[in-house]
């Protein structure tokens, strides 16, 4: 399939990492993204695979933070 890409998904440390560099705890994203802090934490230990969409949306936030002076 030419022009198409697929996206891996996001791993446990990459879910931490982006949490880090936008100095939000796993509380602080739960309350931001409405996710149970459960749901994150299993994230986080690899317990459940993490959404595309949480991927996407941390990408986005990443991306706007970085533009910010």
């Amino acid at each position: 399939m030419t022009g198409h890409f697929v996206k891996i998904a996001m791993k446990p440390a990459d879910l931490s990492y982006a949490l880090a560099r936008l100095g939000w705890t796993q509380a602080t994203f739960a309350e931001y993204s409405g996710y149970d802090r459960r749901t994150i934490s299993r994230w986080i230990s690899g317990e459940s695979a993490i959404p595309l969409l949480v991927d996407r949306h941390l990408d986005l936030l990443l991306a706007i933070r970085d533009r910010l002076p």
